[in-house]
């Protein structure tokens, strides 16, 4: 896997195996995170004879995304917070010690989008279908159509395109950026970063993001619920926040006029569509 050996260079303590506790730990924050969510789902219904539960149910799928959602960038925030601090007291372990930081945050950040595609019932199942809770979570073409066929097929079609164009940009994305730059090394040794200029961003200032976006965008033809659509405003809404007061304003002060221009330039989620060929032009590229 391209990046590997840089990422690994700079875990020096943790090599071999060592480097499965890592994984270990993103993925038990991954479920864990995901395990809250589906609970806040249910919550109303876990405890029915809590009153203020009831009055908040139709808010309690959205606040566990927007809960997760928060401690995730909150923690991204403090690995761009402590670099100067960690790289005066550690040197060339900084990341090293700033890594957990990592594995605890962008597995949350992804949690949220998974949470996306289960049913707002998965873990207790809705009671009644006369309750605002229930119309939130409902398939709003069946609830206004009725349920066909005709309705299933065109949902599903736009659910695969859209998972699979998710899926396969991210692992381009990875494939050519590497898995340090995924891991945000370069955030802590600019001087050693080995990225060159490519043209995807000449189309999109953050395909990583983009690529999340596609799969919130993919659950939502899943679910066509309005739950589904708020879980897609609230990941926009929170890495617009994190791009516009943490991410972008690291790369301004590093980069100064050049990237304030840039920015004005291109977009940081969305397609034009005019670069559309040069974006399928790049999913496509062997």
């Amino acid at each position: 896997m391209k990046g590997l050996d840089k990422l690994k260079e700079k875990l020096p303590d943790y090599q071999g195996n060592k480097i499965l506790k890592f994984m270990v730990i993103a993925f038990f924050v991954f479920l864990s995170s995901l395990l809250f969510q589906l609970l806040a789902d249910s919550l109303p219904r876990i405890f029915s004879n809590i009153v203020i539960l009831q009055i908040l149910a139709p808010f309690t799928p959205i606040l566990g995304s927007l809960i997760i959602l928060s401690i995730g960038l909150t923690l991204v925030y403090s690995f761009w917070r402590t670099r100067d601090k960690y790289l005066s007291e550690f040197g060339e372990l900084a990341y090293q010690k700033a890594f957990r930081i990592v594995v605890t945050s962008i597995p949350m950040i992804i949690s949220v989008t998974v949470h996306s595609f289960f049913p707002t019932d998965f873990i207790v199942p809705f009671e009644s279908n006369l309750n605002l809770n229930w119309y939130l979570a409902y398939p709003i073409l069946d609830l206004f159509f009725n349920f066909s066929i005709t309705s299933l097929v065109i949902r599903l079609t736009f659910f695969f395109l859209f998972i699979s164009l998710g899926l396969v940009f991210i692992s381009k994305t990875l494939k050519v950026f590497g898995i340090d730059y995924m891991a945000l090394v370069y955030l802590y040794y600019p001087e050693e970063s080995t990225l060159k200029k490519h043209e995807i961003y000449s189309i999109l200032r953050h395909p990583t993001y983009h690529s999340l976006m596609l799969l919130s965008i993919g659950a939502i033809f899943l679910r066509t619920s309005i739950y589904s659509i708020i879980y897609l405003v609230i990941f926009l809404i929170g890495i617009n926040i994190h791009l516009k007061y943490v991410e972008e304003k690291e790369l301004i002060q590093r980069f100064g006029e050049g990237y304030k221009k840039y920015k004005e330039e291109v977009p940081a989620l969305i397609v034009r569509l005019k670069d559309i060929k040069k974006y399928f032009s790049f999913i496509f590229k062997k």
